[in-house]
């Protein structure tokens, strides 16, 4: 069995509308980390924050983003 191709549309499409509902600086600092690859330390340092701060508020966004995507 093979996995559908809407089935990518449908992650895409799910994955953008939790990030919709995210406060700003929780949303660039994902678009940060995920989609321009930068670490944590370049992150923290375009937010004005520290690479501990980044990895903290990382995880617990990831950690709600997995709850939501799957409920």
């Amino acid at each position: 069995p093979t996995e559908s191709p809407d089935s990518d549309i449908v992650d895409i499409l799910a994955l953008k509308q939790i990030m919709s509902k995210l406060e700003q600086n929780d949303r660039a600092l994902l678009e940060l980390r995920y989609f321009k690859n930068m670490t944590q330390a370049k992150a923290a340092k375009a937010l004005g924050m520290t690479q501990v701060q980044v990895s903290r508020r990382e995880k617990k966004l990831l950690s709600q983003m997995r709850k939501e995507l799957l409920e």
